[in-house]
């Protein structure tokens, strides 16, 4: 496995990060580490992870960088009645990332292509407020499926499964952060509300 991590990086580059990785090994700095945020070109955020974690293993810095995290929620998005899971950035063009900061750390990090910067004040990067971090741990530590459909309050739709198969009705509400919508289903000559999951029904055309 290390041969192939090997591989994939740049020999020029790893020499000169060795040179300065002894550096950052006795950097003396607090061991818990801070959350940083870096800047990347667009549509690179995993590769940037993928070159960071390879520099971790080629250089020792376990001990100096902790982890790396891009922030990324599941969603389900029901097009043409049909159900397609996807992962969403939740801050596109950013990693997070925990590490003890030094500024020869920083050196070898921003070498990296595809990094445009680290966020901070001026030119010197500065690490993410407690309170914040805590809100984007939060994000992508509680698991919730957001959906995103192709039908709105108003529209007709039927149902296609469960013990109301066959009926159709408006959509009366869409409660995505559920997955489910509300109708009102005419059921022996009486309006009859209904909940309904979003792959139970279609829209009519």
């Amino acid at each position: 496995m290390t041969e192939e991590i090997v591989e994939n990086l740049d020999v020029e580059e790893v020499a000169e990060d060795v040179e300065v990785v002894e550096k950052v090994l006795r950097n003396p700095a607090s061991s818990a580490g801070q959350w940083y945020i870096i800047q990347t070109y667009s549509g690179q955020e995993h590769k940037i992870k993928t070159a960071i974690e390879e520099r971790i293993k080629i250089l020792g810095l376990e001990e100096k960088i902790f982890e790396i995290l891009i922030p990324e929620e599941d969603t389900m998005e029901i097009k043409n009645n049909k159900k397609i899971e996807k992962k969403r950035k939740l801050y596109p063009g950013y990693v997070f990332v925990k590490m003890v900061f030094s500024d020869d750390l920083w050196y070898i990090i921003k070498r990296i292509p595809g990094i445009s910067k680290f966020m901070g004040r001026q030119s010197l990067p500065t690490p993410v407020v407690d309170s914040e971090m805590v809100k984007v741990l939060r994000q992508v530590g509680v698991k919730v499926q957001k959906y995103q459909i192709d039908f709105e309050v108003g529209d007709e739709i039927k149902i296609i499964s469960g013990p109301f198969r066959g009926y159709t009705g408006p959509v009366k509400e869409l409660i995505p952060e559920k997955g489910k919508l509300r109708t009102l289903l005419m059921i022996f000559g009486r309006e009859t509300p209904a909940e309904l999951d979003f792959d139970q029904v279609e829209r009519l055309k």
